[in-house]
């Protein structure tokens, strides 16, 4: 390919006389196969609970959720053959584990222990803990190439594969914030006028966990009155849960996931938490 040959350019596409042509189409394949288990507690003894795991595989050649491309970017690399693009779609996560309990503690009036007592019962009475939790797969992301050379004009132009992305993972530049998630070494571009091999929603970007706890406290006055503190907590532990690290090669941070990310590159907020007080009569 001789020098300074541009991927625009006309004569390198199918039929060079024509120029841009629109289209739409609506047709795709779509496989989803998953086993699902669960566990229940029904109410008894202060404890109710529920469990479940979800083991999933999405396949489909193209994704959309509706408004705002909410599901990912719509990637495709030659528009006529819709079939090139089937591989893991955007949602597909292969392990999903969530759950939720709730605990009133065995202490107090009406419980087994310590109920005979009124400052023990106002003490250490009328406790309850809860909370909500979630641990996850991450969702499927695409690398390429943001200068698109293949001479298409129009789509997501991939990579071609080269080596083992996790392995050898270099460290970040001195001074730089975030993670280095995969290696840049794996991947080259696909030679100019033709199209990357490595193909759509390869690599798995960072997975999700997430622990919500809820501490309360109530107290009741004759038979009408009731307060009720308490004090609840999203996700708890302050576990930081990545976003998929930039992925377009021609950007200096391809493979890192950094501040320049959107929210900072994290997908869920820091721990937070609020004091809460409820009188009911």
């Amino acid at each position: 390919m001789a020098a300074g040959v541009n991927g625009s350019n006309q004569s390198f596409r199918p039929f060079p006389l024509f120029k841009g042509i629109g289209g739409n189409t609506y047709n795709a394949i779509s496989n989803y196969n998953a086993l699902q288990t669960a566990v229940q507690k029904r109410y008894s003894n202060g404890l109710t609970f529920e469990f479940n795991y979800v083991w999933s595989h999405f396949l489909d050649e193209q994704d959309s959720s509706g408004w705002g491309s909410r599901g990912g970017t719509q990637r495709w690399q030659i528009g006529n053959n819709p079939r090139l693009n089937y591989a893991n779609s955007n949602f597909d996560i292969p392990h999903a584990f969530k759950g939720i309990v709730s605990y009133e503690l065995p202490f107090g009036q009406g419980k087994t222990y310590l109920h005979g007592n009124a400052l023990t019962d106002a003490a250490v009475g009328g406790w309850r803990i809860s909370g909500t939790f979630i641990k996850q797969s991450g969702n499927p992301f695409t690398v390429y190439d943001g200068n698109n050379l293949s001479g298409s004009g129009a789509g997501t132009w991939y990579l071609d594969r080269v080596g083992d992305p996790f392995s050898n993972i270099p460290a970040l530049p001195a001074g730089t914030q975030g993670i280095s998630y995969f290696s840049k070494a794996a991947f080259t571009p696909a030679p100019i006028a033709t199209f990357g091999t490595n193909g759509r929603n390869t690599l798995r970007g960072p997975g999700l966990t997430v622990l919500n706890v809820s501490l309360a406290k109530e107290f009741h006055f004759r038979e009408r009155y009731g307060l009720q503190l308490r004090a609840d907590f999203v996700n708890a532990l302050n576990h930081p849960s990545f976003q998929p690290p930039q992925g377009d090669f021609s950007q200096g941070n391809f493979g890192h996931i950094d501040s320049s990310l959107t929210a900072g590159g994290t997908t869920v907020a820091p721990r937070s938490g609020q004091l809460s007080a409820r009188f009911s009569f």
